[in-house]
């Protein structure tokens, strides 16, 4: 009777195989659409213009005093060159009367940006023209300790924010975080204080013979880093600096007219926020399927392998 009543428990066991496979396939399923949903999103974020630049960032120098492998910048290449400061506020103002002063923040950066003996006059210029965006200082902290009151005055009498990089050496960062308290200038560390620097590598295609579009929505500096430059008005800061790692390598990946906006002649802020969220023909050079973040900081041997597989 027991039997008539219940199917043999071969049976019962078979049945909860085929349903935990079906359940396995099930949730198959439901990643992939989810990882296409995402996929779509995120590509639709990058072909949608901005309300207004969250980001714009400035390179106050070309070097560096750190050697990092696979800089996105090339610094670790660059010979020492500092950003004029007659044309820094001259493209200053005018981004002011283009973006009618709405820009989320801007980031000081290099190379090493502390390393311009006149990082407390661009300060100052840029909360002139610019007296509700926020000012970061993008930096790897090594000339933190080193800095005069007159730095940390500057800091605080135009709202600046400090934003270090935390990598593998040795610095004093409470001697830099009694100063920033001091002062009440904000310390942000990039990850958090307790995350150290790892080192990218940002693959480059020399012939050019990747898709720009799919470089473009895979990239994740792409309708994000603006930057301006001696000038000119760039998505990112790759090919704003690009000529360094021309040189060093005797490569020749161009820059064309279309992979920039003449600041001086842009008609509009629409004209910008349009211009960064879209392909350009520099994305071509951009393997980003092949970027990767690695485990550890490593210093640069400063050999064209950081950049391509060879």
């Amino acid at each position: 009777l027991i039997n008539a009543k219940h199917p043999p428990l071969p049976q019962i066991q078979q049945k909860l195989v085929e349903l935990e496979s079906q359940n396995l396939q099930l949730q198959q399923t439901l990643t992939q659409v989810i990882n296409a949903h995402n996929r779509l999103a995120n590509t639709t974020a990058k072909l949608t213009p901005q309300a207004f630049l969250n980001i714009m960032q400035f390179s106050l120098v070309e070097h560096c005093n750190l050697n990092c492998f696979g800089c996105s910048v090339f610094s670790q290449h660059a010979d020492a060159k500092f950003y004029n400061i007659k044309e820094f506020e001259k493209e200053v103002k005018h981004l002011a009367k283009l973006t009618d002063g709405l820009i989320g923040h801007f980031e000081l950066q290099g190379g090493e940006p502390l390393l311009h003996p006149q990082i407390n006059e661009f300060l100052v210029i840029l909360r002139k023209y610019f007296p509700e965006s926020g000012i970061w200082i993008i930096t790897n902290g090594i000339l933190l300790p080193k800095q005069k009151d007159d730095f940390w005055e500057t800091c605080r009498d135009n709202k600046v924010e400090i934003h270090p990089t935390k990598y593998p050496i040795k610095i004093d960062w409470q001697k830099v975080s009694q100063k920033c308290q001091t002062y009440g200038i904000p310390l942000i560390f990039y990850g958090g204080s307790e995350i150290q620097k790892v080192s990218w590598k940002f693959n480059l295609e020399p012939k050019g013979n990747l898709n720009p579009f799919n470089s473009f929505v895979g990239c994740l500096m792409a309708n994000v880093c603006t930057s301006v430059k001696e000038g000119k008005l760039y998505a990112c800061g790759i090919p704003a600096n690009i000529h360094i790692f021309n040189k060093k390598f005797n490569q020749n990946l161009k820059v064309s007219k279309l992979d920039y906006l003449d600041l001086y002649k842009v008609k509009d802020y629409a004209e910008i926020l349009h211009f960064v969220a879209k392909p350009l023909p520099f994305c071509r050079y951009c393997d980003v399927a092949k970027w990767y973040q690695g485990r550890e900081w490593q210093a640069s041997k400063k050999d064209i392998s950081e950049y391509y597989d060879v």
